[in-house]
């Protein structure tokens, strides 16, 4: 049975429901349905890329869809042997046009990633040691993810695989975040509830996943009006899946964490949900799921879900 500890008490607005944001929303009408609706079969986007991107001993590991100046980026987290980073790639023109260095080594790991209104949360840990890591938020719409200037940290320290983040999702409420991350292989979710402006990044629930869980690359939130889902993006010897699974009810945050529904995805061209993966909503409030191949080469491929 899921296990889970509720550290303190957490309210959730009870109106997240009016939370859209322009352009890029975190909210559909009904999660399971669009997620239910999304097609087997992707779109196949070509990136050329141009750029020296580190990817010994490393590989693709999230990506998401920003908004930059009127145009969409693709925004692709990276490991490496010595360096975590994000590669920008441009959607209209399909090239890459900037690589985005964050941490060295031993923070070499960038892992999973969400963006939100404002803010691209990233978890970069210690793959070697695996006893530390740092969560980021950066704050895109200022240009400090450009700078490597984090508005947030969250500082993770445990035993050897207990407080990596191999996953991070963020979700936009109505005056704060919630961030769940996910350790070595999503065996444990912490969940914070985020200010900014506080100081405040102590935990408010754990979970341990059940054996039947996926080792999921990516975790990203989404809400409809009743409720909040995660999202996790995993591959076995048996193909590409995504578990869709109710996270809280809306109003005071009571983890459910009940996995719903797994649906299997036919990714083409070597791309993989072991690598780069993540969920889009669309300015029409579409839902989309897109992932990469696993390395940096010279052509980058994409897939993109869509219903």
């Amino acid at each position: 049975m899921p296990r889970y500890h509720l550290f303190k008490p957490c309210f959730l607005f009870a109106s997240i429901s009016c939370l859209t944001i322009s352009g890029y929303a975190q909210q559909v009408k009904n999660v399971p349905a669009a997620f239910e609706a999304l097609g087997p079969e992707p779109e196949v986007i070509v990136i050329t890329n141009d750029i020296d991107v580190p990817t010994k001993s490393g590989h693709l590991q999230g990506v998401q869809v920003m908004e930059k100046d009127g145009a969409e980026k693709l925004l692709i987290s990276g490991s490496s042997l010595t360096q975590a980073y994000i590669l920008q790639a441009d959607l209209e023109t399909q090239k890459t046009d900037e690589l985005i260095p964050l941490m060295e080594e031993p923070f070499r790991h960038a892992g999973g990633i969400q963006l939100t209104d404002k803010y691209l949360g990233v978890g970069i840990e210690d793959n070697v040691k695996k006893t530390v890591s740092k969560v980021r938020l950066y704050d895109y719409k200022d240009g400090s993810l450009y700078e490597d200037r984090p508005a947030v940290t969250i500082d993770r320290e445990g035993a050897s695989e207990l407080k990596t983040s191999g996953a991070t999702g963020i979700l936009a409420l109505e005056n704060d975040y919630l961030v769940v991350v996910s350790n070595w292989d999503s065996r444990n979710w912490d969940f914070y509830r985020i200010d900014p402006e506080s100081p405040d990044k102590s935990i408010i629930a754990s979970f341990a996943a059940p054996e039947d869980w996926g080792s999921y690359q990516s975790i990203n939130l989404i809400q409809d009006e009743e409720a909040i889902y995660a999202i996790g993006f995993y591959k076995t010897s048996d193909g590409h899946y995504a578990d869709l699974i109710l996270v809280s009810k809306a109003g005071p945050f009571d983890p459910i964490m009940e996995k719903v529904l797994t649906k299997a995805f036919n990714c083409q061209s070597g791309v993989s949900f072991g690598a780069a993966a993540g969920l889009q909503v669309d300015k029409e409030g579409n839902l989309h799921l897109w992932a990469t191949q696993p390395n940096a080469l010279k052509q980058i491929i994409v897939n993109k879900f869509s219903r």
